[in-house]
């Protein structure tokens, strides 16, 4: 069975519709999964999800801005799954019918070893009315995808993976940068592989604002994101950094240089040279931290 699990933000005004929208969409996937909602800060999922048949938890440890901290969201998620395979996402993005399918296949691929499956997202550039009694939902909504490449490839909010791996990240606030390229680099610095599942699964990550932007806290969390990761310019990795491709049911290595980057994603000197462009690149996250006034 598959465990989908979540921390959500208080269910109040657009982001209750997106929240509504993506909890729906994964109560929608066939085969059914479990599903575990981590409350928010507000404390207002338990009522705001009432008529829905989820789960609910609330012990987990919080940054400043009350969003849950990554290793504790993690915790707690495997701790109250009732399913052998994991999937931590956010509670932004829509899951298309055939998610645990798709994921069951390619957890079959790997004959009992362990995995991690990540999938990139796709834009909408717009909101949506979502009708999840339409059979058609999602090939309609996708009419209103970014055609972005570079957005998938780097953009991972999905992290899927057996109960008896435990990640154990360090304890970044989620949502913030660098903490689906700590995932990636650390199941490769274990010799897991790790699997790039997007050609067979649309994700499609729903249109809002990023209201926390404006709080000077969120650029401190950002920045201790950084910290806690060392070397976070170096070593955060993405989807080109995957061993294997998931397509048409089946598993594949990737193709020419893509190849050749994933071979390369622990070599030393390449991370030094892509560590170097992201300093230059991000001055304001990987730059000295600016002298309090």
């Amino acid at each position: 069975m598959i465990t989908i699990f979540a921390a959500m933000r208080p269910f109040r005004g657009e982001t209750a519709t997106l929240q509504r929208n993506a909890v729906r969409s994964w109560l929608a996937v066939r085969p059914a999964c479990d599903i575990i909602l981590i409350d928010d800060e507000a404390d207002t999922t338990r009522e705001a999800v009432r008529d829905l048949p989820v789960r609910v938890v609330s012990d987990v440890t919080r940054s400043g801005l009350g969003v849950p901290l990554f290793d504790s969201m993690l915790e707690a998620g495997a701790s109250a799954a009732m399913g052998d395979i994991l999937v931590c996402t956010t509670a932004d993005v829509l899951f298309p019918p055939n998610f645990a399918a798709a994921v069951s296949d390619a957890v079959d691929a790997m004959e009992g070893g362990d995995y991690l499956l990540v999938i990139g997202r796709r834009n909408l550039t717009e909101p949506i009315a979502l009708d999840l009694t339409d059979p058609d939902w999602c090939t309609k909504a996708c009419q209103s995808v970014k055609e972005d490449a570079l957005t998938f490839r780097q953009g991972i909010d999905t992290w899927i993976y057996p109960t008896r791996v435990r990640l154990r990240p360090p304890p970044f606030p989620i949502g913030r940068h660098g903490t689906d390229g700590w995932a990636v680099y650390e199941m490769k610095r274990r010799g897991v592989p790790v699997i790039d599942l997007t050609p067979d699964v649309t994700l499609l990550h729903q249109h809002h604002a990023k209201m926390s932007m404006s709080d000077p806290r969120f650029y401190q969390e950002m920045r201790d994101c950084v910290r806690l990761f060392d070397g976070m310019a170096e070593k955060a990795l993405n989807l080109l950094d995957a061993d294997w491709i998931f397509s048409r049911g089946r598993l594949r290595r990737p193709r020419g240089l893509r190849r050749l980057h994933a071979a390369m994603s622990l070599f030393r000197p390449y991370r030094y040279l892509l560590g170097l462009r992201r300093r230059i690149l991000l001055p304001h996250l990987y730059g000295p931290e600016p002298h309090a006034r």
